[in-house]
C-alpha cells in the first residue's frame, strides 16, 4: 500500500520531459500562481516549509515533492488526440474511463494556462463530479495530482467551487478508514491544490491528529502544525497542553527548521506556547542554528516569540537581539521588520540592533512596503528611540509617503499609510499634506464604510484628528467632522473608575482609585478635584486640579466640571497653574529601565501644550502599602506643591 501511495504521489512530475519541455510541476508548484489564495509573503513562508519537509527523506511517504522526475508519465496526448477526447460525450463514461480521459487531458493542458472552468469541459467536469464516489482513493489521489496543472483561477468561481466541494466530501467520507500517513498524504494535496484554508477536510483532517498526539511520531507532529498553519485552525478545546508535551518530548529529534515550522504553526494559528520552557529552548536552538536559518523561517521565530514570550524569557530575548545584530545586512528587508518588533510586546529596548535596522531601512527605503515602514515606526514609537539614522527615519518615512511612487500602495493599502501617520504623529511627525489627504471622508467611506460611527473609527484615526488639532495650530487640511470626533473622544474616554458601584476592578482601576481618594484627603473637597479626559485619545483618565499664585486650590469651573471628554483642545482657563495627574500602568515604562514609551511621551508632551503640568506616578509608586501619603506628598513637593 505504502508502495503504491508513494508512487500515486509522485505520478505525473516527468510527463514534460517527454515533450521536450521543463517539467510543469515545477513550473507551477514551488512559486504558485497569481490565482492563489494567499498573499505571495504567506506562500513564501508556506513554500520554505513544505521545501524543508519534501527534502527529508523522513517525509516521504507523506509529503508531495513537486520537482521529482524519477517516475514516468504517459507519452503527452497530440493536439488532435486532445481535441477528439474533449469533444466526447462523458455522460455514460465510467470511473475508470473519465480518470484516463481527464489524465490525458490534464497532461495536454499543462503550462498551456487553459482555465479548468471552461465550457469546454463543462461534459468532463459534470461526470468527473457523478463518479467520484465510484473511483478508488488511488484514482482520487492521482486526480488530485492533476489539479495544479490547470488555471483553476479562484476558488470561489461556482464552476470550480462545484468541482473542489465534492473532492471535499468524498475525503471526508473516506478518512476514517485511512492510516494516519494516508491521511497527512492527501492533506499535503490539499496544500498544493492550493486550497488548504478552504477545505473541511483539511480542518478535520487536523482535529482528528490533534487530538491525541501521543500517537504522532516527531514527523507527522510536524506535518501536522504545517497543516494547521495552511488551514489557519485550531479550536480551543484541542489539548494543546499535550500538543506542547509532545513538542517537549521529542525536542532533541526536532531539527532547527522543523522548529521553524512548529513555531510557524503556533503562530498562524494564534495559538500562544504556554510553556515558557520550551519557549526557552527555542531561544537556545535559534541563538545555537542562527547561522544556519534562513530569512523565512527566522521571521517565523521572530513573531512567535513576539507573540508568546513572557517576562521570565526576557533576558533570552537580549540575548538573541545580540545575535540578530550581524544577521541584519545578510536577510530579507521583512525580516529586519521582525526584528524591529520583536521587542514591542514586553516592551524590550535594543539600541545597536533597532539602530542598524533603522539604518538598512532607510538605505533601502524604496524596497521597504509601505506596510514595512509602518511597522518600523510602530516599533520605534512603542520603544521611544530615535535611532538617529543619516537621513532621519521618520523624515524619510515622510518623504515616502509623500512621494507619488507610493499612489498605488496607498490604493491598496490605505490603513497602513494612515496608522503610519498615526505614528509618526506620536512622534511630533505631522506631515500635513499626508494627513489631509487621510483624513478625507472619501479615504475613510473607503477604509471604514459610507456610516462612519464611533464604533468603527479605531483610536488610531481619532489620535491622529486630536494630535493635529492640539499640536497644529495653524493646520487647515481635512479633519473628521466635528460630530464625529466628539462621538468618537465620548466613546473611548467611558471609563472612570472612581465608581464603588463597578462590579470587578483592575489593578491598575484600584491604584487610580487609591491615588484620587489620597487626593481627596489632601485637597478636602472634590470641588477642587476633577477626573477626567483632556486628551480622550489616551486611554487612561486623568486628574486636573488648579493652584492660584497664593498656592491656594482653585474651584474647577462648572463648564469644565461637567465634561468628561474634552473636545476643544484648548488652554484651560487662565485661574492660576493648572496639573494634571497621570497614573501609569505597567506597560508606560520600559522594561530593563525607567524610560516611558512613546506613547506616554506623547502625552505629557500634549499636555504640557495645552498648559497642564503632568505629575506621574509609576506602577511601582502607586503600588507603595507603607508611607503612600509621605509618597504624595514628596511629588507634589517636587513640583512646588505643598498643602498644610
Amino acid at each position: 500500500m505504502n508502495q503504491t501511495l508513494s508512487r500515486l504521489a509522485f505520478v505525473g512530475r516527468a510527463f514534460a520531459n517527454n515533450c521536450g519541455r521543463r517539467n510543469a510541476f515545477a513550473q507551477i508548484w514551488p512559486k504558485f500562481s497569481s490565482s492563489s489564495a494567499f498573499p505571495s509573503h504567506v506562500n513564501n513562508e508556506n513554500h520554505n516549509a513544505h521545501s524543508v519537509m519534501v527534502k527529508d527523506p523522513g517525509y516521504h511517504a507523506t509529503v508531495v515533492n513537486p520537482d521529482a522526475s524519477a517516475l514516468n508519465w504517459p507519452t503527452a496526448i497530440t493536439a488532435q488526440q486532445y481535441h477528439s477526447l474533449i469533444s466526447q460525450d462523458f455522460s455514460a463514461k465510467t470511473a475508470d474511463d473519465v480518470h484516463k480521459a481527464f489524465t490525458a487531458i490534464s497532461s495536454y493542458a499543462a503550462g498551456k494556462d487553459y482555465l479548468l472552468t471552461d465550457t469546454v469541459y463543462n461534459g468532463l467536469r459534470d461526470r468527473l463530479i457523478d463518479v467520484l464516489p465510484q473511483m478508488t482513493d488511488q484514482q482520487l489521489l492521482s486526480i488530485f495530482t492533476l489539479i495544479p496543472l490547470w488555471d483553476t483561477k479562484e476558488a470561489k468561481d461556482p464552476v470550480y467551487y462545484r468541482l473542489w466541494s465534492e473532492f471535499d466530501r468524498q475525503c471526508i467520507e473516506r478518512h476514517r478508514r485511512w492510516t494516519l500517513n494516508k491521511l497527512l498524504l492527501f492533506m499535503d494535496h490539499w496544500y498544493l491544490m492550493r486550497l488548504s484554508r478552504l477545505s473541511n477536510f483539511v480542518w478535520m483532517g487536523v482535529r482528528k491528529l490533534a487530538r491525541k498526539p501521543s500517537r504522532l511520531t516527531p514527523k507527522q507532529l510536524v506535518q501536522m502544525m504545517f497543516y494547521a498553519n495552511t488551514s489557519r485552525k485550531f479550536l480551543p478545546t484541542l489539548p494543546m497542553y499535550d500538543i506542547e508535551q509532545e513538542i517537549c518530548s521529542y525536542y532533541n529529534d526536532f531539527n532547527i527548521k522543523e522548529l521553524g515550522i512548529v513555531s510557524l504553526g503556533f503562530f498562524k494559528t494564534q495559538t500562544p506556547i504556554r510553556n515558557q520552557e520550551l519557549v526557552k529552548n527555542l531561544y537556545n536552538s535559534v541563538i545555537k542554528e542562527i547561522a544556519n536559518i534562513n530569512s523565512v523561517e527566522l521571521a517565523a521565530f521572530l513573531k512567535l516569540f513576539r507573540y508568546c514570550s513572557k517576562h521570565q524569557n526576557a533576558d533570552n530575548m537580549y540575548r538573541l537581539m545580540d545575535a540578530l545584530i550581524d544577521k541584519v545586512d545578510e536577510v530579507q528587508l521583512v525580516c529586519c521588520v521582525h526584528m524591529a518588533l520583536l521587542g514591542t510586546n514586553l516592551l524590550i529596548k535594543h539600541e545597536d540592533l533597532l539602530k542598524k535596522i533603522s539604518q538598512r531601512i532607510v538605505d533601502e527605503i524604496s524596497l521597504a512596503r509601505i506596510k514595512d515602514l509602518e511597522r518600523v515606526t510602530l516599533a520605534l514609537t512603542m520603544l521611544n528611540f530615535n535611532p538617529q539614522t543619516t537621513p532621519c527615519i521618520f523624515k524619510m518615512i515622510v518623504k515616502e509617503l509623500q512621494s507619488d511612487t507610493r499612489n498605488v500602495e496607498f490604493e491598496k493599502h490605505t490603513r497602513c499609510y494612515i496608522y503610519t501617520l498615526s505614528y509618526l504623529a506620536v512622534n511630533n511627525f505631522y506631515p500635513e499634506d499626508c494627513i489631509s489627504k487621510a483624513l478625507k471622508i472619501e479615504t475613510l467611506h473607503k477604509c471604514y464604510g459610507k456610516r462612519l460611527s464611533r464604533f468603527n473609527i479605531p483610536r488610531d484615526i481619532v489620535s491622529l484628528n486630536n494630535g493635529v488639532l492640539t499640536e497644529c495650530p495653524d493646520y487647515s487640511g481635512s479633519l473628521l467632522p466635528d460630530t464625529l470626533k466628539e462621538s468618537c473622544n465620548e466613546h473611548l474616554a467611558w471609563h472612570i473608575p472612581t465608581s464603588t458601584t463597578m462590579a470587578k476592578l483592575t489593578a491598575n482601576d484600584k491604584n487610580f482609585i487609591k491615588l484620587y481618594e489620597e487626593l481627596l484627603s489632601l485637597f478636602k473637597n472634590e470641588s477642587y478635584l476633577h477626573v477626567c479626559y483632556p486628551l480622550p485619545h489616551h486611554p487612561k483618565p486623568d486628574i486636573l486640579f488648579c493652584i492660584d499664585t497664593n498656592g491656594k486650590p482653585v474651584p474647577i469651573p462648572e463648564t469644565m466640571k461637567n465634561r468628561i471628554a474634552f473636545n476643544d483642545f484648548k488652554k484651560p482657563l487662565e485661574l492660576g497653574k493648572w496639573f494634571a495627574v497621570m497614573t501609569l500602568v505597567r506597560n508606560s515604562v520600559l522594561y530593563y529601565s525607567n524610560e516611558y514609551n512613546g506613547l506616554t511621551l506623547c502625552k505629557i508632551r500634549q499636555l504640557k501644550k495645552l498648559g497642564y503640568e503632568p505629575i506621574l506616578f509609576t506602577v511601582k509608586e502607586l503600588g507603595t502599602d507603607n508611607n503612600f501619603e509621605t509618597l504624595v506628598a514628596e511629588k507634589f513637593k517636587s513640583h512646588g506643591l505643598t498643602f498644610n
